[in-house]
């Protein structure tokens, strides 16, 4: 696969000898009864976002990747922009835009997650989607069980008001070992369901740090964060005859050095853009538990889900005590071919500090070729 993430089915053009240029699509859709981002928190249908896939290989292990996003207020942004020099397994070298060492949950991206919403827990900031601008390296090892990326890159609060505008980069880093089989994704992404095809136990560690990251010119702090995360997925009986479990979970620590960072997109037209403010700091956690059905059901098999989440802020920056913010989900993936053609049907319960609890039923849709 030239790309880094994108759909199996994608069309590839031979370019002659260990050349060959890869275009594929993705595209989500929804609707959700009481969408708290409607000004009277009514009902709301939308296209959530429509991806362009295209990755191009130009040697051996010379190869670039260019993926464009639009999301539902019609901006188109370069979602991944890389350079890839891919020599061996265990170590290669990526230029331009792409997802820093991070979570699962931000590796997975929203089209390889367990379920539609992405977490409200995971918040490492990023330029757009949770990527950065900047450079990594990353490896695997050990039959593939073993998976590492670190780099440097841009950073957050690049803005003149805003508490970086020294230019101080972001490091990052994240270690993963799977006890079982490999990952089956590519480079050092990740998914948060496999649907069968592999018997995964992987924990995963992952860092990030960047001096006079977050807050203002005035009151800046640095900015820390670290999480562990964990996915168990067992196939039941001989050939998953009898479905396939999954087991996710992951804690968080986000650290602002007693400062509040500024508002998400300070100083920009939109908070969509610039990776600038939106840090807080606190202490989360996220767990998840899902079981594909073996049986079809019609052209699919349905996939029962239910997810937790807590953010809770630190204690006397954010108010009295330790506010905290709430998810609960529950509800089904009805899998006609894996993440590429999947509807998912969803309750949702969200308890935000300082606001009242909202309940809202959400369709989703996701395709990929």
């Amino acid at each position: 696969m030239t790309m880094p993430r994108a759909a199996s089915a994608a069309v590839t053009v031979d370019l002659g000898p260990e050349s060959n240029f890869t275009l594929g699509v993705g595209v989500r859709a929804q609707y959700m009864t009481a969408d708290p981002s409607t000004p009277d928190n009514g009902s709301a249908a939308a296209a959530a976002d429509l991806r362009v896939y295209m990755g191009a290989q130009w040697y051996r292990f010379i190869k670039s990747t260019l993926n464009l996003e639009r999301i539902r207020d019609g901006n188109w942004n370069v979602l991944d922009g890389i350079f890839q020099i891919e020599p061996w397994k265990a170590f290669n070298v990526w230029f331009g835009r792409m997802l820093p060492g991070s979570d699962r949950s931000n590796l997975d991206g929203p089209y390889f997650l367990s379920t539609y919403a992405f977490p409200i827990v995971a918040q490492y900031p990023g330029s757009w989607s949770g990527r950065d601008d900047g450079m990594s390296i990353w490896g695997k090892l050990l039959k593939d069980r073993f998976r590492y990326v670190a780099g440097v890159y841009r950073g957050h609060n690049w803005n003149p008001g805003a508490s970086a505008y020294g230019h101080q980069p972001l490091f990052a880093g994240r270690l993963e070992y799977n006890f079982l089989d490999p990952e089956p994704s590519p480079a050092y992404y990740t998914a948060s369901t496999y649907y069968g095809k592999a018997d995964i136990l992987a924990i995963g560690l992952a860092g990030q740090y960047q001096a006079d990251g977050v807050g203002s010119a005035q009151e800046k702090g640095d900015y820390k964060a670290w999480n562990v995360d964990g996915l168990f997925e067992k196939r039941i009986g001989r050939n998953a005859r009898a479905g396939v479990y999954t087991l996710e979970g992951a804690y968080y620590q986000y650290y602002t050095d007693g400062v509040r960072d500024v508002a998400p997109g300070y100083r920009q037209p939109s908070a969509d853009f610039g990776n600038i403010g939106g840090i807080n700091s606190g202490t989360a956690f996220l767990a998840s538990t899902a079981y594909l059905i073996p049986y079809r059901l019609g052209w699919g098999r349905l996939q029962p889900l239910v997810r937790y989440q807590q953010f809770r802020y630190r204690k006397g920056l954010y108010g009295p005590g330790h506010p905290k913010t709430n998810q609960f989900d529950a509800g089904a993936n009805y899998i006609m071919d894996g993440h590429n053609l999947r509807f998912t049907f969803d309750y949702v319960r969200y308890a935000p500090t300082g606001a009242r609890v909202s309940n809202a039923f959400l369709i989703g849709m996701q395709f990929q070729y």
